[in-house]
């Protein structure tokens, strides 16, 4: 809970920060100060259209016919200087946060928030990629306080030394959940009444507007004239109303205008307005507990996510297009911030362990975000109590997606209008043969092939995983007793399979992926394979020869037995599992019925036990195979329920085994330590609850005569 804060003076440390003055009445000389147009920047980018907006609607509060600048001022909220900086969309949102903190009936905070982590923020989460760009929109920076919270000026300065920008680190996100932002709406920019309703229920609004020439030649009476003159957009805080227009706060100093304040006439907001959101703060809260962030940033938890950001931001690295960093989103990451979980997160972490041993995980093809990051707060706890750090490469695939409308997609192009008819029956066990050549034309093959070449990317040059694998080898240089493991999920396994090579190969590495490259020769502690999506000759190139070497000192797979790899299916179309669509439809060569089969695919029991190299592999004592489902107990490390591809990353006793593993090698040939039932739990992720909502809707739905 943030510290109770008295309602006296700004703190010295905020003025010192950026903090001007508070405005003053109007003076009394007639001059007017123009603000020369090649010192102020206007590149505030108007909101794009998004219709999961939640509107502001107005309520029966009464609404004054004025509501004067002169309440406003007796709060004494600091006029803000953004300088020569387009990051007007951070201090205009900075001088409204200010206002709703100092208001706060309860543990009220005169302490000036950062400009500078808004404007951040509002360029991670805008609607255009990266972040290398100046200006951003009111929508990004809403979502980011939403998503994260704001810390105070002195935590993260608006001007600060180079050397000493880590962003998003660890003090200013925890700093950042005292201060985060509650409900949140849009307000119709061209809705007079909306915009009064709004002003006299929470006292100020986050705006922007197309500024013109007149903002450049405002006098002490704060009036801004009409002008064509356009100059580009602006961000700022709409503080007061009256007959005549809106009086809002600007971030130019106390030097612009009325003492940094000014009125724009109802006929030039109507004209030039373009985006106005009203915000109430919300609480701050302690989540002590590490199932609290796995529940809080579960499906069914709605906004509340925002409270486990902070916890969870050291345990993911974000990967987006060709393999990249991707820098933008909720849990975005630049090299920066990666940087800080390496030099900075991790080794805190070992210090205070006896044991070293970090956990790199990769999901599956068929995860969205939500879902990975669900995934990393349910495993946390468990292997964080363990001494053991998970560190996840979030790689967007959500791949599902995409399978479902390919899928959806081949059988419309099958079918007759209206219902099935029953009297074929018969010739339903030939659908999936239909299907097969149907998806695979129409872009599966492509969807799947531009996924795994993603993957692969992100190990060359400039990619995510190359990034990784450069500050893994100097962790462990700096420990030299680190352990690392490695656990995929499907095509997970594809994405790890050149760090494979880079970290175990001594010398030149013959073939693969990295074929050329020269590797570091180091061990791997354990690698762990859930149903890996992976083709037998990747697996082959890239793992086989560290299993062999015994650079991967403990290898083990889990895949479902055949039968309930063929009672699975895909978006309840494709009648088997994934793994088999991909062999059959998307690999280089597609099966032909009767003719030839489908590329042998790691993860299928059926290939396995047809690969006299594979058998002979699992025949090994560092080499093991798991088949699943089966009934092994809870103190078995080959225990597993699953019955799905998909099961594996939140089926209890797969993941309990997994992690047994993990601590049977970090203790060195010591007895496996079992793992509480209650350390590990699963929410319902947004997937599933979609279809329990689908199939519930699909049930229910009255067909129309």
């Amino acid at each position: 809970m943030a510290k109770a804060i008295g309602k006296g003076s700004i703190s010295k440390a905020t003025v010192k920060a950026r903090a001007k003055s508070p405005v003053a009445p109007a003076r009394k000389a007639s001059g007017q100060k123009k603000a020369a147009s090649n010192t102020r920047i206007f590149n505030a980018r108007p909101d794009t259209l998004d219709f999961r907006d939640k509107m502001y609607t107005p309520t029966l509060i009464e609404v004054p016919t004025v509501v004067p600048v002169e309440d406003f001022l007796k709060h004494k909220i600091p006029v803000l200087d953004q300088g020569q900086e387009g990051a007007c969309t951070g201090f205009g949102l900075a001088t409204v946060a200010n206002y709703l903190l100092a208001r706060r009936v309860c543990v009220p905070d005169r302490n000036c928030v950062s400009p500078r982590m808004f404007y951040e923020l509002a360029r991670r989460y805008d609607e255009w990629p990266g972040e290398a760009y100046s200006g951003s929109s009111a929508r990004g920076a809403m979502k980011g306080w939403n998503k994260h919270g704001v810390c105070a000026e002195s935590d993260w300065a608006y001007k600060v030394v180079a050397a000493k920008n880590d962003g998003f680190n660890q003090k200013r996100m925890s700093e950042a959940k005292r201060r985060p932002l509650g409900a949140y709406f849009r307000v119709n920019h061209l809705d007079l009444i909306a915009m009064h309703a709004a002003i006299a229920e929470v006292g100020v609004l986050y705006a922007t507007a197309n500024v013109h020439e007149g903002w450049q030649n405002v006098g002490p009476d704060g009036k801004i004239k009409l002008s064509d003159k356009a100059l580009g957009g602006h961000a700022f805080a709409i503080v007061a109303y009256d007959a005549q227009g809106f009086w809002i706060q600007n971030s130019w100093g106390k030097e612009w205008g009325r003492k940094g304040l000014a009125q724009i006439s109802y006929d030039d907001w109507l004209k030039n307005g373009t985006d106005v959101w009203v915000a109430r703060l919300g609480v701050p809260v302690v989540l002590s507990n590490p199932v609290s962030f796995a529940t809080a940033h579960a499906a069914a938890s709605g906004q509340s996510a925002a409270y486990s950001y902070a916890e969870l931001r050291p345990h993911l690295v974000s990967i987006g297009n060709e393999g990249l960093l991707k820098p933008g989103g909720d849990y975005g990451t630049t090299e920066r911030e990666l940087a800080t979980i390496f030099e900075q997160d991790i080794p805190q972490f070992l210090k205070a362990n006896k044991r070293k041993s970090l956990l790199l995980f990769a999901h599956g093809g068929l995860v969205g975000e939500a879902a990975a990051v669900q995934r990393v707060a349910e495993y946390r706890r468990a292997l964080m109590e363990a001494g053991v750090f998970p560190l996840a490469l979030m790689w967007h695939t959500d791949y599902w997606s995409t399978v479902t409308n390919v899928l959806q997609d081949a059988v419309r192009r099958r079918r007759p209008e209206g219902l099935l008819d029953r009297a074929k029956d018969f010739m339903l066990d030939r659908l999936d043969d239909a299907l097969e050549p149907l998806a695979r034309a129409l872009s599966g093959k492509m969807a799947w092939s531009e996924m795994k070449e993603n993957a692969l990317a992100a190990s060359s040059g400039q990619g995510a995983v190359r990034l990784v694998l450069d500050h893994l080898l100097k962790l462990k240089e700096t420990f030299p007793d680190l352990e690392l493991h490695l656990v995929s999920h499907s095509a997970g396994s594809i994405i790890l399979a050149p760090l494979v090579q880079l970290w175990t190969t001594a010398g030149s590495i013959a073939r693969g992926p990295m074929q050329g490259r020269v590797g570091a020769g180091l061990p791997l502690a354990t690698c762990t394979m859930w149903a890996p999506a992976c083709t037998v000759k990747l697996f082959d190139d890239s793992y086989r020869p560290a299993i062999e070497s015994r650079a991967i000192a403990n290898f083990s797979l889990f895949c479902l037995n055949d039968k309930a790899e063929q009672k699975d299916d895909c978006a309840n179309i494709y009648n088997k599992s994934l793994l088999y669509l991909v062999s059959n439809a998307f690999e280089d060569s597609a099966r032909i019925p009767g003719f030839r089969e489908g590329v042998p695919i790691l993860g299928m029991e059926k290939t396995i036990r047809a690969d006299e190299g594979l058998k002979t592999l699992f025949a090994t004592s560092n080499a093991q195979l798991v088949v699943a489902p089966n009934n092994d107990g809870p103190e078995s490390m080959a225990a597993s329920t699953a019955r799905k591809h998909g099961d594996f990353d939140d089926d209890a006793a797969t993941v309990r085994s997994t992690f047994m593993r993990i601590l049977a090698s970090a203790q060195s040939g010591a007895a496996p330590q079992a793992i509480k039932e209650d350390a590990i739990s699963f929410a319902a992720s947004a997937t599933h609850l979609s279809s329990i909502r689908l199939a519930i809707d699909e049930q229910t739905r009255r067909s129309h005569p």
